[in-house]
């Protein structure tokens, strides 16, 4: 879908719901999707700016699960059989795009 819906998955799933995520894709075999998350930090104005991006490969799949936090129960991570609205929190918030974002943050500081 040419990266969307991106930056844009609030309005998408206010309008269409997992289900109409899900049903968007039908017409393709590759139903391929990652969730990236991106944290940039500097340390102040002229410095430079450090972008650490953390991204969760995965596909869309026909919801299932918790349906209380956007487009968890339509994503399924690679590897998994389960979606980020099946899993249990923890194994989800170990595994997920802001997870890897934060983790790089993490080294940054601790290296730097």
């Amino acid at each position: 879908m040419g990266g969307l819906p991106g930056p844009y998955i609030k309005w998408f799933l206010k309008n269409l719901k997992p289900e109409g995520l899900y049903n968007m894709l039908a017409g393709f075999s590759d139903k391929s999707a990652y969730a990236q998350c991106i944290f940039a930090y500097t340390e102040g104005i002229g410095q430079p700016v450090h972008v650490f991006a953390g991204k969760c490969p995965g596909q869309i799949v026909l919801p299932r699960g918790d349906t209380s936090f956007g487009w968890d129960p339509c994503f399924q991570p690679e590897g998994f059989t389960e979606t980020f609205g099946e899993m249990d929190k923890c194994v989800k918030n170990g595994i997920s795009h802001r997870a890897k974002a934060l983790e790089l943050l993490k080294e940054h500081f601790e290296n730097n």
